[in-house]
């Protein structure tokens, strides 16, 4: 009996996927609603325990946004997933008189505790553009209320900021334009 002299099969090279970065993200939320419990996580990490170095984290706008304000509530929920995460805001007040114009912006967590509030006028200073810090990652909903006035926000988290894609220049028509066409 004579035995063939096979080389063994190559291993295919299978390459791995690069995973896509989670994102914290920013979704509609109805303030008037009762929260739901969060699922309970079985093994929580110490909050004393910090691997973090003391520097400074640049933070990039994840989201931003306007909300006209005219006595009823607004709400995001936003799922964190890079924290610490900032809120910049600016009031825009509709009318003159300082006595009407008033917005409150207010973070809560899962539980409905309240980690950081801030606003605008009645009990808070009439700075018109001020930020609002929270050092902690995870679900939160931000409660934007007041009356006679305009804010724009944006939520900046420690996301990476996205991609910009330049666009090409537009190439102009050389030949002879018809009448109701081209450039005016």
């Amino acid at each position: 009996m004579e035995y063939l002299d096979i080389p063994p099969p190559e291993e295919m090279y299978t390459p791995e996927p690069t995973p896509t970065p989670i994102i914290s993200t920013v979704a509609d939320w109805n303030p008037y609603e009762v929260l739901p419990l969060p699922k309970q996580i079985g093994n929580r990490t110490s909050i004393l325990r910090n691997d973090d170095s003391n520097t400074r984290k640049i933070l990039n706008t994840t989201y931003s946004a306007s909300v006209g304000l005219g006595g009823y509530a607004n709400g995001k929920l936003l799922n964190i997933t890079k924290g610490p995460f900032a809120i910049s805001y600016t009031v825009h007040p509709n009318v003159t008189n300082p006595l009407l114009v008033w917005a409150k912006l207010t973070v809560s967590d899962p539980w409905q505790r309240v980690i950081a509030e801030d606003g605008y006028n009645r009990g808070y200073s009439s700075e018109e553009t001020k930020t609002i810090m929270v050092y902690r990652e995870g679900i939160h909903y931000l409660t934007i209320e007041g009356e006679f006035a305009t804010i724009d926000y944006s939520i900046k988290t420690g996301d990476p900021a996205p991609e910009i894609t330049p666009t090409p220049v537009p190439e102009y028509y050389e030949d002879e334009w018809f009448e109701g066409e081209g450039p005016y």
